[in-house]
């Protein structure tokens, strides 16, 4: 049984497109998801979301935008975000996701220009509006790496850090005259959310109480459905459903595994309580999942 990678501070370990080379850029669907929703989450590289087809509301540290087609949005290090379907339309976009560590190796570069967004905590995102010029420039940019990783043609390594210097360059020059060191009101309550996340993704496969989400972010059970409900509109046993669900949707894609395994490795009891939950969330059970998916019959 895998588990989930997890750094010291509970955030999730990211899977890269490359093993040797930390910079994830692919093209996802909504629809990929349960419910047309991501899970909550957070880590510490930057991410943008580039809309290519459609419309996706975007969560961030529990308040809602919406995002139009040919927009884009950045999320700042440790901010808690998912994109869902706010209508049931389907949307195309673009993710990347890159670790401002990559520039981190000079200090001086490290302490002028990387921390200083990082830690902007009046700047948790931005949204990218192709008529703005430098935001627009960004938008360039982030498609020039999502081509360059898909293409991998020689050096394309060393172009992407080019461009993330650029890129880098752009989100520090345009916010610097608005960094602000001043904590939020809701910062304890984030805090309390980035830990009890961080719990569920920890032990998602196994056993997990409403107590024990609520000792993870060293608060009483009503605070703790109240601080879910703030910021993800949802119970702390709804979210954790709909994460087991998502980690059993990447599991579906392993041909070898049969429906009870991923049920057991994703913390279901058995494979009629997961296939009942997934066809309730889902629409279809996880074996017709499987086939339209790739419209091949597995056992």
């Amino acid at each position: 049984m895998s588990k989930i990678k997890l750094l010291n501070d509970n955030s999730e370990v990211i899977s890269y497109n490359f093993l040797d080379f930390p910079v994830y850029a692919k093209q996802v669907l909504l629809s990929d998801y349960p419910g047309m929703t991501a899970a909550n989450h957070w880590h510490n590289d930057w991410e943008f979301t580039l809309i290519l087809n459609g419309k996706m509301s975007y969560s961030v540290n529990g308040k809602s935008y919406e995002l139009e087609e040919g927009q884009g949005i950045f999320i700042n290090s440790e901010q808690m975000h998912y994109g869902y379907s706010g209508d049931g339309s389907n949307c195309s976009f673009i993710c990347i996701l890159i670790p401002p560590s990559l520039l981190s190796n000079i200090t001086r570069i490290k302490e002028t220009y990387v921390l200083p967004v990082c830690t902007d905590t009046s700047h948790p995102f931005f949204i990218l509006h192709p008529e703005i010029s430098w935001q627009r420039n960004l938008i360039k940019i982030l498609k020039d790496i999502y081509k360059l990783c898909n293409e991998e043609k020689d050096g394309f390594e060393l172009h992407i850090m080019s461009l993330f210097h650029s890129l880098c360059y752009n989100l520090y020059n345009n916010i610097k005259n608005n960094i602000s060191a001043h904590k939020t009101t809701d910062d304890k309550k984030l805090d309390a959310m980035h830990n009890m996340i961080g719990y569920i993704q920890k032990n998602y496969q196994g056993k997990i109480t409403l107590d024990e989400i609520a000792a993870a972010g060293n608060v009483c059970r009503s605070s703790c459905c109240d601080i879910f409900q703030l910021i993800l509109q949802k119970t702390p046993i709804s979210y954790l459903t709909e994460y087991r669900l998502e980690k059993s949707i990447e599991l579906l894609n392993i041909p070898s595994l049969s429906v009870t395994e991923i049920a057991l490795q994703c913390g279901f009891t058995g494979s009629s309580y997961f296939t009942e939950i997934f066809h309730k969330n889902i629409g279809c059970t996880p074996s017709q999942y499987r086939k339209n998916k790739f419209n091949v019959s597995y056992k």
